[in-house]
């Protein structure tokens, strides 16, 4: 049976049960503070779960779930993976442990014909009420029902014991016997099997008690059903295969990272290539959801797994013997393959294809540069450490946290020569980190994560939003919470539009006979739209009508801004290719600011292009359309979605015919006309393979290029030229300034002093690493500063960054007692370059280069210290 036929028979199936089916939700956990990742079907049915919610009783759903809990066992045994699909049924309040015990089996031995003397059940060691449904009402005997503790059969693990608390309880799971052909089966009772033999595919929860705090447990009101089994793990049993990487969706992968390799036939070590076509799996999706490579949070994840495969790439290719590094890309030459095989059943996917390759390609690029790096100045520490037994767990974070080199090929190169890592010393370094991130994350440390949520709110019914017809509209106030005169208020109705979609929430005032509100910010929570902002008089009553008036200049300046973003989104992907795609915004009535995939910054051409494009579609006075359709028929009529956003059954279509369609809850314009204008004022790096534009419209658009025509013909008076003279005669100003500068340095830099700059020096062994930033001057400056300093300077290597306008330029110098040593300033240069998005060239002695991310500065200046370290 093909995976694709199993999710189809497992939620037709359930439909049957009356089971509301609901699609998978998005990799990036929605309003949940608990979470990276979504790694389990119940997370987005949490809220039910607490009895929050009621407006649903059964639901089924597969699920895709990211987890790294477990990447070292990844592609080494049959079942793990760091993304999969979770098949899962769940009771809210209705039915309990007898119907969740009888449909798991009935699917399994009717549905999937599934043979019953080879299906296998553990329960909790106290659940006699699971024990006597599997043993007397479907039959499973005794000697197939292994009773276990709470490490194995309570949900959460250990709960009882360990916590945390919140809801919890015992789970049944079921498991099928594969046969003997396992390394390692024994005779034992199967339970204490440990070879793979024995597959578990369901694990059925019966969440009946709350654990509170002692470890005491009270049973619940309302018990409820959490079913998961892992879609691969099921279709490795049906396929009779003996691992869930030989089953059908990941058969086509495999083939394709193995050409991409030019592996040829039967590769080696089958681990990594397994490795390989899981990590791409999730990076994928992971991307396609939002999830863009960084350096922290959920990004970090991400960087890790690509950087995991790419590695695993290299074990491949080393096993061949084709080459001894691996120097090009080639995951995101797979991308096509898993959105082939996983595309219909994630449209999402399909959507985001192009841009995911883009994102992926930019980042493989990056890490194989600092991987050729790190290999260099690891090869020249073992060099120097010839007789040494161990290499400094320091040395092996540091390799690992400044170039993202793994420890495990830290690990291999060191055996090779004789050297063991200093295990203990790198593992402190790396949990110290670790406990950084987690503090950084802010995660929440309860299972459900329930204390900010106000059960009195989301009692409410849901907001009646009347934003899209109308600025001005009578409520009732349902509910209020001040402290002081800062509070939020709930209406029956509004007019006020809810932050959401990258749009800021609605201004304005609320107004009743015996109160004034004024209103700062609007926002949304569960279906509530709540009211932010300050009581300027009286007493606001639960009951009581209002006038709800919103900000009429802030909106339609909003959404002016908002149109606009669409008509930018569609220009980007006409004039630079349809793998733009959108990963963030912000809209306010002031700007809006646009993030999105590309790997180089845009030329001056490009970005003018992009505005005559945007300018010509408003000029054009075209028609804003607004439909509300069905989500699966959108989707195939190719309209854009945001990546991660989770939409409903019903989905509102924003569309200029022939030029933007987008989804979209958001406010808009009418006709494009009414946008004004539209101006980019600024184009940046934000990241690895992902851009930022920063834009104006109406007014704001025309005060810009007013103010900007004022400065210049002041510019011009001063000069005493005409404003179309300006260019030529500040090139002549500055050429001039050159030949009075170049004996020294302007009186207005005499700021940075070249003593002082000396003194302040690092020491790298025998060698002075002199590092500074110059703020707001360009690379000729940081050329008169390096001449003062290296005139009095020895042995010294000098790295000045400057930045202006966004744009960063830098310069790497050696003075002349340090041309024969192995320090190179081009090499230094070319490597510091990418992690400012640029580039660099020059000389042994000089070099310079310039790029685009001023937040890599930091990170640049560290890998250079480090360089002139290893290499002294």
């Amino acid at each position: 049976m093909k995976t694709s036929e199993l999710r189809k028979r497992f939620l037709d199936f359930f439909r049957t049960k009356e089971h509301t089916i609901v699609k998978s939700d998005s990799l990036v956990p929605r309003n949940d503070p608990t979470l990276l990742f979504t790694g389990s079907g119940m997370n987005q049915f949490k809220d039910y779960f607490l009895g929050l919610r009621t407006d649903l009783k059964r639901a089924a759903s597969v699920q895709k779930c990211l987890r790294t809990g477990d990447l070292d066992r990844v592609g080494k045994t049959p079942y793990h993976h760091s993304f999969f699909e979770m098949l899962g049924n769940f009771s809210f309040g209705d039915y309990f442990k007898e119907e969740a015990i009888d449909w798991a089996w009935e699917f399994l031995t009717k549905e999937l014909n599934l043979p019953s003397d080879r299906l296998y059940v553990s329960v909790h060691e106290k659940d006699d009420e699971a024990f006597e449904i599997w043993n007397k009402k479907i039959g499973v005997p005794k000697k197939l029902i292994a009773r276990l503790g709470d490490l194995s059969n309570f949900w959460p693990a250990n709960a009882p014991k360990s916590g945390p608390n919140g809801p919890c309880g015992p789970c049944s799971e079921i498991f099928f016997d594969q046969g003997t052909n396992y390394s390692g089966a024994t005779n034992q009772f199967w339970s204490e099997d440990e070879s793979g033999r024995y597959a578990e595919i369901w694990n059925l929860v019966f969440t009946q008690f709350e654990r509170q705090e002692g470890g005491k447990l009270v049973p619940l009101k309302a018990k409820n059903i959490d079913t998961g089994m892992g879609l691969e793990r099921l279709a490795c049993v049906l396929q009779k295969k003996k691992m869930n990487y030989e089953i059908d969706i990941f058969r086509s992968i495999n083939d394709d990272v193995s050409r991409s390799l030019n592996l040829g036939k039967n590769p080696t070590p089958l681990e990594s290539l397994y490795a390989i076509s899981d990590h791409v799996r999730a990076v994928v999706f992971a991307i396609s959801d939002g999830v863009i490579p960084a350096n922290e949070g959920r990004g970090y994840v991400i960087r890790k797994l690509i950087r995991r495969a790419l590695w695993r790439g290299q074990e491949l290719l080393n096993s061949v013997q084709i080459q001894k590094r691996l120097e090009k890309p080639f995951l995101y030459k797979t991308v096509p393959t898993v959105v082939e095989i996983m595309g219909d059943t994630y449209p999402e996917l399909k959507l985001g294809e192009a841009s995911v390759k883009e994102v992926l390609r930019s980042e493989e690029e990056r890490f194989l540069n600092a991987l050729q790096t790190g290999l260099e100045i690891l090869e020249k520490n073992l060099e120097s450490m010839k007789g040494a037994k161990k290499l400094p767990g320091k040395f092996v974070f540091e390799l690992y946290d400044t170039y993202g080199f793994p420890d495990e090929l830290t690990r291999a190169i060191a055996q090779k020569s004789g050297l063991e890592i200093d295990e203990i010393g790198f593992q402190k370094l790396l949990d110290e980190q670790r406990k950084r991130a987690k503090s950084a994350s802010k995660l929440a440390s309860t299972i459900f994560a329930a204390s900010d949520i106000n059960e009195d709110l989301l009692k409410l019914p849901e907001t009646r939003f009347l934003g899209y017809q109308t600025l001005e509209a009578d409520g009732k106030v349902l509910w209020s919470f001040f402290s002081n005169q800062e509070g939020a208020i709930a209406l029956d109705q509004t007019p006020f539009y809810p932050e959401g979609g990258g749009q800021v929430g609605d201004s304005g005032t609320l107004e009743g006979p015996e109160f004034k509100f004024v209103v700062s910010d609007t926002q949304k929570k569960e279906r509530v739209i709540l009211h932010h902002g300050k009581l300027i008089s009286g007493k606001v009553k639960v009951g009581e009508s209002c006038k709800a008036k919103v900000n009429r200049e802030n909106r339609e300046a909003t959404k002016r801004n908002h149109t606009a973003t669409h008509l930018l989104q569609a220009a980007l992907r006409s004039v630079l290719g349809t793998h733009i795609r959108q990963v963030g915004s912000l809209v306010n009535p002031e700007k809006l600011r646009f993030d999105f995939t590309h790997g180089k910054p845009l030329s001056e051409n490009e970005i003018k292009q992009v505005e005559e494009w945007a300018n010509q579609a408003i000029l054009d006075n075209l028609a804003v359309e607004v439909n509300v359709q069905n989500y699966e028929s959108a989707m195939k009529s190719g309209v854009l979605a945001f990546f991660g956003d989770k939409y409903g059954d019903e989905v509102r279509v924003i569309e200029v015919p022939g030029k933007s369609k987008e989804l979209c809850g958001g406010t808009h314009c009418h006709q494009t006309g009414e946008i004004g204008a539209f101006v980019i004022t600024s184009e940046s790096s934000i990241g690895s393979g992902t851009r930022r534009i920063e834009a104006i419209t109406g007014l704001n658009a025309i005060h810009y290029v007013k103010q900007l025509n004022q400065t210049l013909n002041q510019i011009a008076n001063t000069l005493k030229v005409n404003p179309d003279q300006l260019g030529e005669r500040v090139e002549k100003i500055q050429k001039k300034l050159k030949e009075l500068d170049r004996p020294g340095i302007s009186a207005s830099r005499k700021a940075i002093d070249s003593e002082k700059l000396i003194d302040s020096a690092e020491t790298v062994g025998k060698i002075k690493l002199i590092a500074q930033v110059v703020p707001d001057e360009g690379i000729e400056f940081l050329r008169h500063l390096a001449d003062q300093v290296r005139a009095k300077a020895k042995e010294s290597v000098l790295v000045f960054f400057s930045t202006k306008d966004s744009k960063v330029n830098f310069l790497i110098a050696l003075t002349k007692d340090l041309l024969s040593s192995k320090l190179d300033a081009q090499e230094l240069a070319k490597k510091a370059a990418p992690l400012i998005d640029g580039s660099a060239g020059g000389r042994k002695d000089l070099a310079q280069g310039g790029g685009r991310n001023p937040r890599g500065i930091d990170q640049a200046m560290k890998m250079i210290s480090n360089l002139v370290r290893d290499l002294k």
